[in-house]
């Protein structure tokens, strides 16, 4: 009975360490890997906004409080900075009237971000015509708007043909979506206030982000290492201090094993005395506890690791909120999930310093002559 409670000790031990290890680094790699899921509702990589000192404004339509307008020479410049890929500009409006005010985003036709709002289309078509609305799922069912429904704006009538789905994360969204051309007319002059970046490589964001600044140090470049410290201190510490952390988990679970290890074979000096007085020697005995904990040591990990799994389909993503473009806050949710690169990896080294602690340990104590062994229990 000592023995197979000595063993489930070890065993569950193992699987514990086990999945706080697989859930600690999952977490943390969700959230590096979510300050980027944003922008993939965009399709871009970054996202640019000109700072400008706000203006009275009597009109129902407006550019929303310190947004510029870019020139062209501006986005052309923009353009054609090395590592840009692609360019697309829209126009942020607001829209005030006596119930309060509705975001619009006048989108540039044929470009990167007109092609992803379209291919997020929930019932209906995209935009085709003049004075054609797609909206927001959640805000047209808010409204009682459906596909055919009449939407005023200014002094313009639009028709609904088209509802968008709304994807978790998408911290760049308006509630109504119409062309670049009729949101000039809205506004009465043309322009984009806000440009989104396709770039070659997000190593080059940085050099980007300079080179913007030097052409115009009002214009703010947003992208996921921006958002980043919006998410939480969490993702500061994990983006800055990754391996540190994962150094002290690790040297956390090297001591956990070490223990258990340690008192499981103090336990057996006994045995270990018992098993030196019929014969056997110090390698069969080295190799006999060493094969025994092994065992042990890979059954709690995969214990661990369906511990894991399960938690994980329990609560498999995590809700942050973030700080959005517009005046509200969005919610990004982030999954949860295990690579299988960790997964060998803390296999390795779980099993790998198992067998180191548990092999010095039974070497030692088998060196002992049975006599002071048997004394010492």
């Amino acid at each position: 009975m000592k023995r197979k409670s000595r063993t489930a000790t070890i065993v569950l031990t193992v699987a514990i360490v086990t999945s706080i290890l697989f859930l600690f680094s999952g977490v943390m790699n969700a959230y590096s890997l979510g300050i980027y899921k944003p922008f993939e509702n965009t399709g871009s990589d970054m996202v640019l906004q000109k700072s400008v000192n706000a203006t009275k404004s009597t009109s129902d339509i407006r550019v929303p409080f310190g947004k510029g307008l870019f020139s062209k020479e501006e986005i052309s410049k923009i353009k054609s900075l090395a590592h840009v890929q692609d360019i697309s500009g829209s126009l942020i409006l607001w829209s005030f009237d006596k119930d309060g005010f509705v975001s619009i985003e006048g989108l540039e036709e044929n470009s990167e971000i007109f092609r992803k709002k379209a291919s997020q289309i929930y019932k209906g078509r995209f935009l085709k015509n003049e004075y054609e609305a797609v909206v927001e799922k959640h805000f047209a069912k808010f409204n009682n708007w459906k596909v055919g429904s009449n939407i005023s704006l200014g002094d313009e009538t639009f028709k609904v043909v088209g509802t968008l789905s709304s994807e978790e994360g998408q911290i760049f969204s308006s509630n109504i979506y119409i062309r670049a051309e009729e949101a000039y007319d809205l506004l009465g002059t043309s322009g984009f206030n806000q440009i989104y970046l396709k770039i070659d490589e997000l190593s080059n964001e940085k050099q980007i982000k300079n080179e913007i600044k030097q052409l115009n140090s009002e214009i703010i470049a947003i992208s996921g290492n921006s958002l980043s410290a919006s998410l939480s201190n969490v993702v500061n510490i994990f983006t800055k201090f990754y391996y540190i952390g994962l150094g002290m988990m690790t040297l956390i679970v090297i001591l956990i094993l070490l223990k258990i290890n340690t008192v499981n074979l103090l336990e057996r000096k006994k045995d270990i005395a018992v098993m030196r007085s019929v014969g056997w020697t110090k390698t069969d005995i080295t190799k006999q506890i060493t094969l025994e904990l092994f065992i042990q040591t890979i059954f709690g990990f995969f214990i661990g690791l369906i511990i894991s799994f399960i938690i994980i389909g329990l609560f498999g993503n995590i809700d942050i909120q973030i700080s959005s473009l517009g005046l509200s806050k969005s919610i990004i949710s982030i999954p949860i999930s295990i690579s299988m690169t960790e997964i060998l990896q803390y296999f390795v080294m779980i099993v790998a310093v198992s067998m180191i602690v548990s092999f010095l340990l039974a070497r030692k104590i088998s060196e002992v002559k049975p006599s002071e062994n048997l004394r010492s229990v």
